[in-house]
């Protein structure tokens, strides 16, 4: 279960870089194969157990509204813990973590004279809100910072008895980077011996507990304070899952210093090689012409103003198109892209229905068709099981309507089509399974998007039955009329289709 590092040292101690190698799990054999950051290229996916696997986020510092490069990030795990779940059936158990004590928390609460709790509670609030309006599954367990200190505190308390750890001069307390031979695992890094600090003992080691006299604090062996930002994590996925996690993700920016350090202290508090299995990390995303989007960089578009622009469905398509690993530049363009591939699909499952409904007469051709279904299920497989590569499914997915389209818009010049409901059904429904599997569904069933469609029915069947006497009658006044209803509504992104003497909508 654990790696085994080589660590190569330069024989000049001037500086020295570490070299590790990563060996697989023992366990079971998904069949996926999954990037790894410290082999640098793609490794087999084992889960400890054949029955669920675990997975830890790293979740938000809830001082501020989260902004579209947060709403990436969260979107495509979800999308990737999606594909686990319900296309691959595992049992997937989810962690995140909410730091609700924070430097950021406590300056903004002071700002607005409130307390860092009523900070935290807001946006906390508004970030599971917002979550919810993206489609994105809460994790199973959340654990909060404050909810959880004696853990935090303990996890400390170890890593000091061991040696591992030390309180410095201005009585806050280290993790010793010296003690973790496999430091750097994630991420390349040099290190320097001549580099000294004037309280550390090493430049690199990082802070578990902050000394603070200050409002708020918790008491500890090593004094009144605060916790690390990175010990959190360690301390809160280790009470949570244990002493090995198969999946931990996150945002690129967190692979260094963050999951690093996480990596580092988690391995010597359980005194083992290897915590975390797998690292899964996200893509920046970027506004065109900029740098990654940050709240640093004063260049965030919250999620509540992109949500005004477009949609929830539209963003997690544009999320879907990039491959999760991948930048994406957030632009007019990628909206109206997504927005459009989202309509293709949108427009195929509305032809199919009518087809079903035989508003729509078609030649289909079983035999061609069922092949091109086959052959698309088989590369999708394959696209999933390489690196969850979604922009691939996505291309599969488009050969596969636009052969299905265009028997759909075929007649046969004889007069007797052949309907073949059934293949056309195979289709439909492999389509929409792939697409809800990402979280893209095309048909709600809420009670108010129900009211919402029944309401539209009424509509539709009153004019086509105006239509209908417009056209017996030949009355171009009528006709026009209905003309005028069907581009009204179309503005209002509810689509009318007439065939024939029968119409029907979609949205």
């Amino acid at each position: 279960m654990n790696c085994i590092a080589v660590v190569i040292r330069n024989s000049s101690r001037i500086g020295c870089r570490f070299q590790h190698h990563w060996v697989k799990p023992k366990g079971f054999d998904t069949g996926v194969k999954v990037y790894n950051c410290t082999t640098k290229q793609k490794e087999p996916l084992i889960i400890r157990n054949k029955n669920y696997l675990t997975w830890y986020t790293c979740g938000p510092t809830v001082y501020d509204s989260s902004h579209i490069g947060h709403a990436s990030c969260y979107v495509k795990l979800d999308i990737i813990q999606r594909i686990l779940k319900d296309y691959f059936k595992y049992n997937v158990v989810t962690v995140m973590n909410i730091t609700d004590i924070d430097d950021k928390i406590i300056r903004r609460a002071n700002q607005e004279n409130v307390s860092y709790a009523d900070v935290a509670k807001k946006y906390e609030e508004e970030f599971w809100s917002e979550l919810c309006d993206l489609g994105v599954t809460e994790p199973n367990v959340v654990l909060r910072v404050t909810e959880n200190m004696e853990s935090i505190v303990s996890f400390i308390e170890k890593l000091v008895d061991e040696n591992k750890a030390y309180k410095a001069s201005d009585n806050s307390v280290y993790f010793s980077v010296d003690t973790c031979k496999a430091y750097g695992k994630l991420q390349n890094i040099g290190k320097n011996d001549k580099q000294k600090s004037s309280v550390k003992r090493s430049v690199l080691d990082f802070a578990l507990w902050k000394h603070s006299e200050d409002e708020p604090h918790w008491n500890s062996p090593w004094g009144k304070g605060r916790p690390g930002w990175h010990i959190e994590c360690s301390a809160l996925a280790s009470k949570a899952i244990g002493s090995a996690i198969d999946i931990h993700a996150g945002g690129i920016d967190l692979r260094f210093p963050h999951h690093e350090n996480e990596e580092a202290q988690s391995c010597g508090f359980h005194n083992t090689s290897q915590w975390v299995n797998y690292w899964i990390h996200t893509g920046y995303l970027h506004k065109k012409h900029s740098e990654k989007m940050s709240k640093s960089l004063r260049n965030t578009v919250l999620i509540q103003d992109m949500l005004q622009e477009t949609t929830a469905d539209a963003f997690r398509m544009a999320c879907i198109l990039s491959k999760y690993r991948s930048n994406m530049e957030f632009s007019k363009d990628m909206l109206k892209t997504a927005e459009n591939v989202y309509g293709v699909f949108k427009n195929f499952i509305t032809t199919c229905d009518d087809f079903k409904s035989q508003y729509l007469k078609a030649t289909i051709n079983h035999e061609h068709l069922i092949a091109a279904l086959n052959k698309c299920a088989e590369d999708i497989h394959s696209a999933l099981c390489d690196d969850f590569d979604t922009p691939l499914v996505m291309k599969h997915l488009n050969e596969l309507i636009s052969t299905t389209n265009s028997m759909l818009h075929t007649t046969s010049t004889s007069g007797h089509e052949a309907m073949d409901f059934s293949s056309v059904s195979a289709v439909q429904n492999f389509v929409m399974t792939i697409l809800s599997t990402f979280g893209v569904n095309f048909r709600s069933s809420s009670s108010s998007s129900q009211d919402f469609g029944k309401i539209v029915d009424i509509l539709n069947e009153f004019r086509q039955s105006v239509r209908i006497t417009g056209i017996e009658k030949r009355d171009k006044e009528i006709l026009s009329l209905c003309d005028h209803v069907r581009d009204s509504l179309k503005r209002h992104g509810i689509i009318i289709r007439d065939h024939g003497k029968q119409s029907s909508w979609s949205n």
